[in-house]
């Protein structure tokens, strides 16, 4: 876990507003939890809804740095449950569209710059896709990328080459 303990380590979690009203510092210890879970019954005793995201599409300061931390699970040594419930993360944030008025105020978007990180792991999701571990995180890494990557001929290739590895609406 050393490579999500850095990564969750190098944020400044307290400073953040979460969606749950408080301060974000307590997603800090949450996200370490996730992380090491080794099973899907560990991932349910760990609750990141109305955090990071509210409503259908209104990201939260965390979603950023959250953007980070999944993709530092991916590269880490995560458990298939663990490393699905990332995936699934990083696809409701890719998937946002919205934020706090005040951050709109202050001239952010951070629908965009969360997919503009997301984009650094671009590679590591091109690798989940190809691991099939599990038709579900496959999937799952293979639409965060149709929503990532500009390359659509790429992306046709992979959908093709992954095939039967991806759930019946992908492929």
């Amino acid at each position: 876990m050393e490579i999500v303990e850095l990564e969750i380590a190098g944020h400044d979690w307290k400073s953040l507003r979460c969606g749950c009203g408080r301060s974000a510092a307590h997603l800090a210890g949450d996200l370490l939890k996730l992380a090491r879970a080794q099973s899907d019954s560990d991932v349910d005793r760990v609750a990141l809804d109305g955090h990071f995201m509210v409503s259908p599409s209104v990201l939260m300061e965390p979603a950023l740095p959250m953007v980070s931390v999944a993709l530092a699970a991916l590269a880490d040594k995560t458990s298939l449950a663990a490393r699905f419930t990332f995936l699934k993360a990083l696809l409701f944030i890719i998937a946002g569209e919205g934020q706090p008025f005040e951050l709109a105020r202050q001239g952010r978007d951070l629908p965009a710059e969360c997919a503009a990180a997301a984009q650094g792991g671009i590679w590591l999701l091109y690798r989940e896709v190809f691991s099939g571990l599990t038709m579900g995180a496959v999937s799952c890494a293979y639409e965060i990328l149709t929503l990532i990557d500009a390359d659509e001929e790429r992306l046709d290739r992979v959908r093709v080459a992954a095939g039967a590895r991806l759930s019946d609406d992908l492929r």
